[in-house]
């Protein structure tokens, strides 16, 4: 019972030891660089059209916007996904998430994680070619030597280099060429299982996250192979296969981080630096070798050339702004005027309105006699024969008082005009320029004469005409109908004249309102 709990406490101190950890935390000396190239990940992993940027798949592969599925559980399929430029560094660390899913207890074939000197194509070695060189990571779901082997080593994350001329053991899964291996159940997890696969100063790395921890950082080690020699440069890459048995295999997220040196990435830059300036130096002397042949040019062609004002054929910042400003403010004021022209034209429907429907109360108030008539009446009930009676007797009389009228005004001219030179007269006998006495004109006079005669006339005319009376119209239903009282009709035109100078107020004041914004 004693040694369990210090089994217990050696086992946790050896996963803390060997628990991941970031290389540059560990070294100051090198910098971390991701690479955005050499990287997928959701959401919106793939175009519209269904390509992955900077990557290109094939086989039974299906790219998403979460994911890339390389193979569906469906046999007998290969599918994969390959960078299409190849990565070049000394130093790198491939972070992958995938999850691996089947309805059987038992899947295959399985998946694989590349990094070989040239692009794989489609074969045998879980759906990519053999005799590769490079590394393979193997995540073997099938234990193809489980009858020769008594114990059961799959699934299981194993490790094999590859210089181009191994060819891949797949009946017995290798087990005799791979250079590190891990046994751990990848399948049909509650979460995602993620690998960190970490390439530094020539040591090979390998750490799980089991998919079981929401802990993104819960990783185990899983192995490691010192001393080995990949390429300089090589591609990176993920594929798949099934067989008899079959598995959905999904990958995730793919994330590429690159590792440098920080004195040789000082040195880099400094080189880059000094490239940079030599190509500045390149450029100014270019432009000033430019400048010296334009003027060249232009003194032994004084009258091909013409002188180009940059200040007349480009605006300047302050002229495009105000340039929109006014622009703004044109429309403006055009969409003002056209309101303007709206409420004008809606006024005016409704000053004609307002006038027939004056009109229409008018001619039903004489017909109905007055407002002593109740309001229940119809005004329909006045006969039309007496209205226009009524009319036709007010414009006559109308025009015998303007005839009159006009005749008074005449005459009052004449008088006057006789009164002003019995005036003057007076006024020169008075200071002995002319003899005492009255010399009318006996044509003015008999013209006086004519007109108080025809005056008389017309008034004889008018007094003599015959009385003809007009009836007002009579209201069925009613014993009582007199005509228009004074009180009314002045009442009616009082209440027109305010309805008028609202009307005149009202219109001003939205004249004024539609100027203000103009």
């Amino acid at each position: 019972m004693t040694l369990y709990p210090l089994i217990l406490t050696i086992c946790c101190s050896i996963l803390y030891v060997f628990a991941y950890t970031d290389p540059s935390e560990v070294n100051p000396q090198l910098v971390k660089r991701f690479e955005y190239k050499y990287s997928f990940k959701g959401p919106h992993l793939s175009f519209k059209d269904g390509t992955v940027p900077f990557w290109t798949f094939g086989g039974s592969a299906i790219a998403s916007d979460e994911q890339v599925r390389v193979t569906p559980s469906i046999r007998s399929q290969k599918g994969w996904i390959w960078s299409k430029n190849p990565l070049v560094a000394d130093n790198w660390l491939l972070d992958v998430k995938l999850r691996v899913t089947g309805r059987g207890r038992v899947g295959a074939d399985g998946m694989a994680i590349w990094f070989t000197e040239k692009a794989g194509v489609e074969g045998t070695v879980f759906g990519s070619n053999d005799q590769w060189n490079g590394l393979g990571i193997f995540l073997d779901s099938f234990d193809n030597d489980a009858l020769s082997v008594s114990l059961q080593n799959n699934p299981i994350i194993a490790v094999m280099i590859n210089d181009g001329t191994k060819v891949y053991d797949h009946h017995n899964d290798g087990s005799s060429q791979i250079q590190g291996s891990c046994i751990r159940d990848f399948r049909n997890k509650p979460l995602p299982v993620r690998l960190r696969i970490e390439y530094v100063n020539q040591a090979l790395s390998i750490y799980i996250n089991n998919g079981i921890s929401q802990d993104d950082n819960a990783f185990e080690f899983c192995t490691r192979v010192d001393r080995i020699q990949l390429p300089k440069s090589g591609y990176l890459g993920v594929t798949a296969a099934t067989g008899g048995l079959a598995d959905d295999h999904d990958v995730l997220e793919f994330l590429t981080n690159t590792y440098s040196d920080r004195q040789s990435l000082a040195e880099n830059n400094a080189a880059s630096d000094e490239q940079a300036k030599k190509y500045q130096e390149e450029y100014e002397k270019y432009e000033q070798e430019l400048k010296q042949q334009q003027a060249d040019y232009q003194k032994s062609h004084p009258d091909a050339t013409t002188r180009v004002n940059e200040q007349q054929i480009y605006e300047s910042e302050y002229d495009r702004e105000f340039r929109v400003i006014l622009e703004g403010q044109d429309q403006i004021r055009l969409s003002l005027t056209g309101l303007d022209h709206k409420m004008a034209e809606l006024l005016g429907r409704i000053e004609r309105l307002s006038t027939a429907g004056s009109g229409q109360q008018q001619i039903a108030g004489q017909a109905q006699g007055g407002a002593g008539i109740a309001s229940g009446v119809p005004s329909d009930v006045a006969r039309i024969q007496d209205i226009n009676r009524v009319i036709s007797a007010n414009t006559d009389m109308t025009r015998t008082i303007q005839s009159f009228s006009q005749v008074l005004t005449d005459l009052q001219q004449k008088v006057n005009y006789l009164q002003s030179k019995v005036g003057n007269q007076q006024q020169a006998s008075g200071t002995g320029h002319q003899a005492v006495g009255s010399n009318t004109d006996p044509a003015i006079l008999n013209e006086l004469r004519d007109t108080i005669r025809q005056i008389k006339s017309e008034t004889n005319t008018l007094l003599n005409k015959p009385n003809t009376q007009v009836k007002c119209p009579t209201v069925a239903g009613i014993s009582d109908s007199s005509c228009l009282g004074p009180y009314t009709f002045f009442s009616m035109i009082a209440l027109q004249i305010v309805a008028i100078i609202g009307y005149l107020t009202f219109k001003n004041r939205r004249e004024q309102l539609s100027r203000k914004y103009l």
